[in-house]
């Protein structure tokens, strides 16, 4: 009787681990992209072998494993210095944290498991891409979602870019691992099969280079002069209220030259760490009348409450009409915690949030600097579908920011990588303004215009141009590639019913 248990083994296992782990590299800060199809070649190349369903689910969660362990362990230094835990305690959080979304790829495992007997090129072209690329599409929202780590990301600066107004950036982590699986059949395939592989990853980026020259969306109104204050508040400080009125005075300073130069002043996330309620009198109307007076926009970051729903929000406000924008895509364990009252007990572990935030119900853009600008905030610009809500009627995109809560770690070049994508997506200028990094200006193209060093005091100010029209993108989200993709499958499966033994 054939037994598929001889044909994998530890090493197979440490391979995939190993895979998953150089996977790391080819995002920021490293971006070495090429990285980006020779490892998921290699784990490709694993997931030929004639392996039972159980092996290939273990395949992909040790895969995920290394992945996640090297491209997301900077939540560690959240949890350890700014959370209070202990080094065993955050260690052990994160490792819990890794597992659990590495389980989230043994999707690919599972689906891949329905073609056991295709041919190798079936497998390689068909089949892994797209169970690719709808694992990383389940991962972008189940369970609130995680959608870091995208293969598609590593492409920022190269002619693959190019197809993300069209699909996106899952539609690009598809065209990635197309390549990887055309990488493999490269080496194992038959003489023409070979050159067919080679064929198609020039066609990849020959396709990309033409994309490159279309424009999908058209300047509108005139160039706006952006000011993004960098105040570099040192995170252990920011929530201390002994130094809530220094920290502010400090960015105020740092724009009061720019108030008459600019059309729109933005703060970071939470650069008032009070209520706008409670800064009323002391802040925000002062503001108000300055910015009245130059008829120049101020966006800031802060916490909204509404007294009627006792709800508590971090949101943005323009200053000028006092109109809010407050998050709605919540990051579990940080911004709210399930079941936090009956949790307080862990307080002696872990700082815990004073109060759970809310997740924003109402409209998504504002009006500011003349223009309707699309707001989000934080992690918010990691969910690409997301995004366009609110679009094509916004002209810019706007991201206020705060990762000083991984300060030292691989994450803000991680997060700005991923906001780039946002820009590509939805042929908009992106203005970020962080804490202390990595604030720019983005063009429609994804191309940083200027940014500033991380954790410094800088004041990033370019002009950026407000766009008009829609990319593909926008009108079909992801609900084209990954019904697509699935059709794809379901007629590889059906008409290779034996045929490719």
């Amino acid at each position: 009787m054939l037994s598929f248990r001889a044909q994998i083994s530890w090493w197979d296992y440490f391979l995939a681990f190993l895979a998953g782990l150089v996977s790391v590299f080819a995002f920021a800060p490293f971006a070495w992209w090429p990285l980006a199809f020779l490892t998921p070649a290699v784990f490709f190349w694993l997931n030929l072998k004639p392996l039972l369903r159980g092996q290939r689910l273990r395949l992909a969660w040790v895969f995920g494993l290394g992945l996640f362990a090297g491209g997301a362990h900077w939540i560690y230094f959240s949890i350890h210095y700014f959370g209070g835990a202990n080094v065993f305690l955050a260690t052990t959080m994160v490792a819990a944290f890794v597992v659990l979304i590495a389980l989230m790829l043994m999707l690919f495992g599972l689906i891949v498991s329905f073609f056991p007997y295709q041919a190798s090129w079936v497998k390689l072209l068909p089949v892994f891409p797209a169970a690719w690329s709808i694992t990383e599409w389940f991962r972008g929202w189940f369970l609130t979602g995680f959608p870091w780590l995208q293969l598609g990301h590593t492409q920022t600066d190269t002619f693959l870019a190019s197809y993300a107004p069209i699909f996106g950036s899952l539609g690009v982590s598809w065209l990635v691992a197309l390549g990887a699986g055309a990488l493999v059949l490269i080496l194992i395939g038959e003489r023409l099969q070979k050159i067919y592989a080679v064929a198609l990853i020039a066609l990849l980026f020959a396709g990309g280079y033409g994309l490159s020259f279309i424009n999908w969306t058209q300047p509108v109104g005139e160039k706006l002069f952006v000011s993004l204050i960098q105040a570099n508040i040192p995170q252990e400080e920011k929530w201390l209220p002994e130094f809530r009125n220094q920290h502010i005075q400090k960015h105020i300073d740092m724009m009061e030259p720019r108030i008459t130069s600019s059309h729109l002043i933005i703060w970071p996330e939470t650069a008032i760490f009070d209520t706008f309620q409670q800064s009323m009198d002391d802040v925000v109307k002062p503001l108000q009348e300055s910015f009245n007076a130059a008829e120049t926009d101020l966006l800031m970051g802060g916490f909204q409450y509404e007294q009627s729903t006792d709800n508590m929000y971090n949101a943005i406000m323009s200053v000028r009409d006092l109109d809010v924008y407050g998050k709605r895509h919540l990051v579990p364990f940080s911004e709210y915690t399930p079941f936090l009252e009956y949790l307080r007990w862990l307080e002696s572990f872990i700082i815990l949030p004073y109060e759970n935030v809310a997740p924003w119900k109402g409209k998504v853009n504002l009006q500011v600097a003349g223009q309707p600008m699309r707001m989000s905030v934080c992690y918010e610009d990691a969910y690409g579908e997301e995004m366009i809500t609110g679009l094509p009627e916004a002209t810019m995109l706007v991201n206020v920011s705060n990762d000083g809560w991984f300060t030292g770690s691989i994450e803000p070049a991680q997060h700005a990588q991923i906001a780039r994508f946002r820009a590509i997506e939805t042929g908009r200028y992106l203005l970020r303004a962080t804490n202390n990094g990595i604030s720019a200006i983005i063009n429609e193209k994804g191309k940083i215009v200027v940014t500033g060093p991380q954790y410094q005091e800088v004041v990033v100010e370019e002009f950026a141009q407000p766009m008009q029209g829609s990319t593909p993108y926008i009108r079909w989200g992801n609900w084209f590639l990954i019904p697509i993709l699935t059709i794809a499958l379901v007629v590889v499966g059906w008409l290779g019913r034996g045929k490719f033994r």
